[in-house]
């Protein structure tokens, strides 16, 4: 018996481990995809996941002077993505444990051929800007395997706990009263 709900309880990992997608990391494993000039600043943008896919893409830029290459930590950074009509916009923020560093996270809603622009301002009224393009892939399905794993789990439960009862109870005899008159 003990050797069944090991084997289920084994099985229920192994699926759940299987069913894992890989996981974002903030700052790290970044792909560089453009670096340019906006007025007197040099902009060095990154993005997670590598190849950009319909929906969620975290940028990550890195703003400089261009005279000293001095990086700047007091900054307005905005990320504009356009596609035809559709237009999105996200402040790029740092914090206090990366100063230099602005992130921000943006969702692109189609496939297709986007136009990014990176805004930066350090004095009032007064805003520089880049322009790129970036290709982005299509996600496939938006679905996710969690149901099935959740699915598998509450399946294997009931099949261990049934056979379990059945087992421990079921096959016992049954006393039979026998009235001798």
């Amino acid at each position: 018996m003990s050797k069944l709900i090991l084997l289920n309880l084994l099985a229920a990992i192994l699926v759940t481990l299987w069913g894992q997608t890989t996981q974002l990391e903030a700052h790290g494993n970044m792909k560089n995809i453009h670096f340019g000039t906006a007025g007197e600043y040099d902009l060095k943008v990154s993005i997670i996941p590598h190849e950009p896919v319909s929906g969620s893409v975290h940028f990550h830029i890195e703003p400089t002077l261009s005279s000293t290459t001095e990086p700047l930590e007091k900054a307005i950074v905005t990320v504009v993505i356009r596609q035809g009509e559709n237009a999105f916009q996200s402040r790029a923020v740092n914090s206090p444990s990366s100063p230099t560093i602005y992130d921000a996270n943006l969702t692109f809603e189609t496939p297709g051929e986007w136009e990014v622009e990176i805004k930066i301002s350090t004095k009032p009224d007064i805003e520089d800007k880049i322009s790129f393009q970036l290709y982005v892939l299509d996600s496939g399905s938006p679905t996710s395997n969690a149901a099935g794993i959740f699915f598998l789990f509450v399946f294997s439960v009931l099949i261990t706990g049934s056979i379990f009862l059945y087992i421990r109870y079921g096959r016992k005899p049954k006393n039979k009263i026998v009235n001798e008159k």
